[in-house]
């Protein structure tokens, strides 16, 4: 902190409304009343969703106050974009003498200590004299709470244009999925053909000169081994487990663990590698977080492959990347889930995988679509890149500038 700061709590800058749930009977969906948040269940990025209404309120958050989870999880963050009725699992903060961004980022800043506080209690939550007593920085000239929120304001405009983008070139990508992998667009060479004869399939209208097939006719399924926790060390070759596959996409952060590479000799049919696609095969009914195939990248490294995680093993007629993005196909994955077993669980097994039907030109043609939507998945992949700097230098600048580490100068500031 440098001499340009000051510490202060937050019932010194704002007041603290605690929420309090209304009763039951005045809840709905059709719209009347107040939009209600019982928790941060409906808390997107920055606004939150409501779902659920209520006509009579038990407590409200005013518009431009600040939404703070206060059970777990708590201090997850919103901003009230409108009046809000309010649960017991939310407090809205209301700025008094101070700027709101500054405040947001301020609190956004800090909010692993709510997680040190949470933890003295019998279970995840602060109260409102916890609230009232957390304590932030703030600079002694009032202007400068403002400059430094329009320098991260503008960094987050640029995150939301961005994610905005990518959104786009999702919906330009399945877009081009759909028409590509139905034979409705017909590329060749990558030449693009306008017309089109299909013919009646066991899946539909498809060109011609096209077939539906089984997928088991162009690739088999290798299932992973049941490595157990007594195999694990410390550093080796990473593990792909379920967890790996998180949110239907490959993520090695998350819960990371690894074998002796010994192993890679010992069980070399398990061994994974670049550009090898992989499929979870157990899930959450409901959730769809299962049967979603994910293509190993270019990292120079090898991984294993643990039970329920399924490897295709790629035979002729069929061209890998035209595959991926076969799995993707909206046809393929609804036939898929409407074959998934179980109970709470969805676990799939290689015969439900490779016994749907599906629609497979000439390996010309195959090559031709997957160059088109390699190359929109190339521009989403850049944005994406983008976006992660962007999200690291908005972090940096609340680092440095909330904390008084990198002095900001407004109008009067003299020279340094």
């Amino acid at each position: 902190m440098t001499n340009e700061m000051k510490s202060v709590s937050l019932e010194e800058v704002s007041n603290i409304i605690m929420g309090q749930s209304p009763d039951s009977e005045y809840y709905n969906e059709e719209g009347y009343g107040y939009p209600f948040l019982q928790g941060c269940a409906n808390f997107t990025s920055k606004y939150p969703r409501a779902e659920v209404y209520c006509s009579v309120p038990s407590k409200i958050a005013p518009k431009d106050s600040i939404l703070i989870s206060v059970r777990a999880p708590v201090g997850d963050l919103n901003l009230s974009d409108r009046e809000y009725c309010i649960g017991r699992g939310l407090a809205s903060i209301v700025p008094t003498n101070i700027d709101m961004n500054y405040l947001f980022y301020s609190i956004n800043l800090n909010k692993r200590d709510f997680y040190r506080i949470s933890q003295g209690s019998t279970f995840d939550a602060v109260n409102s004299q916890d609230l009232k007593q957390f304590k932030i920085l703030v600079p002694l000239d009032i202007k400068k709470e403002k400059r430094i929120s329009q320098i991260i304001l503008t960094v987050e405009r640029s995150i939301e244009n961005t994610e905005k983008l990518i959104e786009k070139y999702k919906n330009i990508k399945q877009g081009l999925m759909q028409d590509l992998l139905t034979g409705k667009v017909r590329v060749k060479s990558g030449i693009q053909t306008e017309e089109v004869r299909f013919k009646e399939s066991t899946i539909g209208l498809l060109p011609e000169d096209w077939n539906d097939s089984y997928l088991s006719d162009y690739c088999d399924i290798q299932g992973g081994y049941a490595f157990e926790s007594k195999d694990y060390s410390a550093d080796g070759i990473q593990l792909i487990r379920i967890g790996s596959l998180f949110n239907n996409e490959l993520n090695l952060d998350r819960d990371p663990v690894f074998l002796p590479y010994e192993f890679k000799r010992r069980y070399i049919d398990y061994v994974i590698k670049p550009n090898d696609i992989v499929i979870s095969m157990t899930g959450t009914i409901g959730k769809r977080d299962y049967g979603f195939a994910v293509k190993i990248p270019y990292m120079n490294k090898e991984f294993m492959l643990n039970q329920r995680v399924g490897k295709f093993i790629i035979k002729e007629g069929i061209d890998k990347d035209y595959l991926f993005y076969l799995l993707h196909s909206d046809y393929y994955l609804s036939a898929l889930y409407t074959r998934a077993g179980g109970t709470k669980q969805a676990n799939l097994t290689s015969k439900q995988i490779l016994q749907i039907k599906v629609a497979v030109p000439e390996i010309e043609e195959q090559k031709a679509i997957a160059n088109i939507l390699n190359a929109q998945e190339a521009i989403i992949e850049s944005e994406q890149a983008h976006l992660g700097k962007l999200k690291l230098l908005k972090q940096g600048l609340m680092q440095d500038l909330l904390t008084g580490k990198v002095r900001v100068k407004v109008e009067g500031d003299g020279d340094e």
